[in-house]
């Protein structure tokens, strides 16, 4: 395994390349909470390979492949303030937005939870392969406030709307053979393998006709990097509505402690 020339390389993201294939890491564990400054990391590394690869793998360190936004950092969305959210997740969404374009094909390797906007995440990837232990939590009624990174656009189109209805209103987990059985993965293998089976996958996207998988994926996407804009605009206005409410509060305050939440509709 080789560093990459392209650039991107820093302590919290790694940039690797095996063959044709572009590894991306996320280094934040263990559960590589995100923040606007390393989704911004996250997306120079997408954006950088240039043609020293064909497919990439975007995987983590730690017990999660992503958990969320860091609710304790003053660089990513938080629920409990009212005054300074919208600015804060605006900049967080224009780096979740270049993710969505990245140039070339995506496999996310979820070993653990993939929740929230790590849900999200996982979605602006083109594939999914899910180890045993994986499992995907659109959890944002459990926080107080709407849905976002897109998912209230791009899990309907993935999984169809009544399912994502259901994951949505009930922000219930969903294992990993569920997620095979309803489509948000692609497959699945032993846990501790995922970045091995994740690689295998874009190796065979690596081995296709470079041209024609770019323009199979192009008319597969096209729309979507708008559509996800779109999606975080309006995600944006109802979660700034909900922000610093007694809800929201109690959400973001309950998931901290590890409690369950007691809402009161305020």
């Amino acid at each position: 395994m080789t560093a990459a020339a392209a650039g991107g390389d820093t302590d919290d993201v790694t940039v690797t390349v095996e063959g044709d294939v572009g590894i991306v890491t996320l280094h934040q564990p263990p559960h590589n909470l995100l923040t606007a400054p390393l989704l911004r990391q996250l997306a120079d590394a997408l954006h950088g390979f240039g043609a020293s690869a064909r497919a990439v793998v975007l995987a983590s360190e730690g017990r999660s492949f992503c958990a969320g936004a860091n609710f304790r950092s003053n660089e990513a969305p938080d629920p409990t303030e009212g005054g300074g959210f919208e600015a804060q997740t605006g900049a967080f969404y224009a780096q979740a937005a270049r993710v969505f374009d990245s140039p070339l094909p995506v496999v996310a390797a979820i070993q653990g939870a993939a929740i929230g906007a790590g849900f999200g995440l996982a979605l602006a990837c083109d594939v999914r392969v899910v180890g045993a232990d994986g499992w995907f939590q659109a959890n944002f009624v459990r926080l107080g406030i709407h849905p976002g990174f897109a998912l209230s656009t791009v899990l309907p189109q993935v999984i169809g709307p009544a399912r994502a209805t259901e994951l949505f209103l009930t922000g219930r987990r969903v294992g990993a053979d569920e997620a095979m059985a309803i489509g948000l993965a692609s497959r699945s293998v032993e846990a501790g393998h995922e970045v091995a089976g994740a690689t295998e996958l874009a190796g065979e996207i690596a081995a296709g006709a470079p041209l024609a998988v770019a323009a199979t994926r192009a008319t597969l996407r096209r729309g979507l990097g708008a559509a996800a804009r779109s999606a975080m605009r309006h995600e944006l206005a109802e979660q700034t509505a909900l922000a610093g409410t007694a809800d929201a509060v109690e959400g973001v305050s309950a998931v901290l402690a590890g409690r369950p939440p007691h809402f009161v509709g305020r």
